[in-house]
């Protein structure tokens, strides 16, 4: 006795995978950020990120361009503008899974040393030895934490992004048997 039979079983089609993966977690690294920089943005500001000279916000410019976000980094009337000295004093990194296949990645650093205070102390507090006197009289100093804000952000927002759901993946294979 012969028997012969067709079966119809599912395949993952691994390039449509990847190129799917790739896909989502581009975006998501691109939403993740933005998320990560509204949240500084708008922590730092409300508890008082410097603006008067733009340099302290202006440091968030470079990874603003990564992801398309326009952030208002002009200096109050009055004061002199320190724009670029905010963004030569701020670097940001975006790299989705190019330099490292697999490895999707955004960073932020700044090396101006009134927001670098600021972050962990209200600066407004060191005091000069020799007079006496604060070295600065900043009217929102720190500590802002904005960091610690933005890392929370982020980190919520990535334990809700999903991966490509099954259905575009699969692919079916047919076997004969007999």
């Amino acid at each position: 006795m012969r028997i012969s039979a067709t079966f119809q079983a599912p395949r993952v089609n691994m390039a449509r995978f990847r190129e799917a993966l790739h896909e989502r977690l581009s975006e998501a690294l691109v939403q993740g950020a933005f998320t990560w920089l509204a949240t500084v943005v708008e922590e730092s500001t409300s508890v008082g990120l410097p603006i008067w000279s733009a340099a302290s916000i202006a440091t968030f410019l470079p990874l603003a361009r990564y992801v398309g976000m326009s952030l208002g980094s002009s200096p109050v009337a009055g004061a002199p503008d320190r724009t670029g000295l905010g963004i030569a004093n701020g670097q940001a990194t975006f790299d989705p899974g190019e330099t490292t296949p697999g490895l999707y990645v955004f960073s932020y650093s700044t090396t101006l040393p009134h927001l670098i205070v600021n972050e962990y102390y209200n600066a407004n507090t060191f005091i000069n030895p020799n007079t006496g006197m604060p070295y600065f009289r900043l009217r929102n100093p720190g500590p802002y934490h904005f960091q610690e804000a933005g890392r929370r952000a982020f980190r919520e927002f990535a334990s809700e992004v999903e991966l490509p759901g099954w259905g575009s993946i699969l692919d079916t294979v047919t076997l004969r048997v007999g």
